[in-house]
């Protein structure tokens, strides 16, 4: 079930979507449209309302949408007489579900124990009070009490502790691994998008990374880089853990530095779905543009993928395309899953790259210089080589950072740039 204001956004469907993805039966809904309250959430009336239906049908538990007080999910349950979640759990218990990283895991546990914090208060508070109703506790009752609050507590924290320590040192890993490719001239280009938008889908169909695709929310948790082909260039493709709107706290403290990995990004790729209604798919791309004004990567070069366009009409996808227009960067229509207008996202991303040039290099070929040939092979795109007596003359697509090494590399070879048509 789900409670939202007046003005709010119906994402009851969203919801339930997020149910089935963390391996429930969806067995009814409540769509609760009314101010909050302070007791329950909802207004003491759906509870009853909600009470009766709850023992005609018997449902294992209740999953509950937005973030409930450990109060209220108490109070619920004792209302109800049944288990009652909130929809920060069930984003926990997907997250837990599709961790595959030591990173993701870390991540993932970390955020579980930030949110249960609170709960483990309020649970073992209202566990001294039901042994100590009647006569008032005398003070060693109470202390013994407060002793186990506390203990718990700190173990809680301490492991958090340790947890935040152990993704610093795969955080450092991770950069020490970044700084590498933009040494040996790598350009980083991400998939960005609304969960379930299709970015693993396009990953995999660019880079062949056989990464796990299903029609579920949330398959990606922690980034995952490859080669990209694009001729005369070396480009990682990344591919990043989905947006969705609301994320609870603690996840998105638990997801920021993955999150944070965008701004290191050349280019990013908004993978938007095609697939949904038009005020569907500009909510979903709203969300995803206020989270790049949050961690302050609006200003990079951005692509909108229009994907899935295999489940519209031609009509249908020139409709979407003009509502996007509205928005800034390259729009390309696209499908991941059948591999439709690939080539010309490609060439997108292509153009938004810094540029490169194509070079004439001629140098004297002899044992020593042997090796330059095949070094041009892997940091650039070799058009035609020629090896006439003890010359070699070479024509390939280089980038600055290729080019300058080159220059340290054989300081004696003659390089001339080809204006290009």
């Amino acid at each position: 079930m789900q409670r939202r204001q007046y003005t709010d956004p119906n994402l009851l469907s969203e919801f339930e979507a997020l149910a089935t993805t963390s391996g429930h039966e969806v067995v009814g809904t409540f769509d609760v449209v009314s101010p909050p309250s302070a007791r329950f959430g909802i207004r003491s009336g759906k509870v009853e309302e909600i009470g009766t239906w709850i023992k005609i049908n018997k449902p294992d538990f209740v999953l509950f949408s937005p973030q409930l007080k450990s109060s209220q999910i108490f109070r619920l349950m004792e209302a109800w007489g049944v288990e009652v979640r909130d929809r920060t759990q069930v984003i926990l218990q997907i997250f837990d579900r599709h961790a595959r990283t030591q990173q993701a895991k870390l991540m993932v546990e970390q955020a579980r124990l930030t949110y249960e914090l609170p709960f483990e208060r309020h649970q073992i508070r209202m566990r001294l009070q039901k042994e100590h109703t009647g006569d008032r506790p005398v003070a060693e009752q109470v202390g013994a009490g407060e002793d186990l609050l506390n203990l718990k507590i700190k173990e809680t924290r301490r492991r958090v502790s340790a947890i935040e320590a152990k993704l610093k040192k795969i955080t450092k890993a991770q950069s020490l691994k970044r700084k590498r490719r933009v040494h040996i001239g790598f350009l980083e280009v991400t998939l960005a998008g609304y969960t379930n938008a299709g970015k693993s889908t396009l990953h995999d169909a660019f880079t062949g990374s056989e990464a796990k695709i299903a029609d579920e929310l949330f398959t990606t948790l922690s980034t995952k880089a490859r080669e990209l082909g694009i001729p005369g260039r070396q480009v990682v493709l990344s591919d990043s853990v989905g947006f969705i709107s609301d994320l609870p706290r603690p996840l998105l403290r638990a997801f920021n530095t993955t999150l944070l990995e965008l701004s290191n990004a050349s280019t990013i790729i908004l993978v938007v779905d095609g697939s949904d209604t038009p005020r569907e798919m500009m909510r979903k791309l709203h969300t995803c543009l206020d989270t790049f004004i949050g961690i302050k990567v609006n200003d990079i070069p951005r692509i909108i993928a229009l994907n899935k366009v295999d489940l519209l009409s031609p009509d249908e996808v020139t409709a979407r395309i003009e509502i996007l227009e509205k928005e800034n960067g390259t729009i390309i229509p696209v499908s991941g899953l059948e591999g439709t207008n690939l080539d010309a996202l490609l060439s997108a991303i292509d153009a938004s790259l810094p540029k490169i040039y194509r070079y004439s290099i001629e140098f004297d070929y002899n044992d020593s210089t042997m090796s330059v040939v095949s070094w041009l092979h892997e940091n650039g795109y070799v058009e035609s080589q020629d090896f006439t007596g003890t010359k070699a003359v070479v024509q390939a697509i280089l980038n600055d950072v290729a080019l300058q090494k080159l220059s340290k590399r054989l300081p004696e070879a003659r390089v001339h740039r080809i204006e290009q048509d």
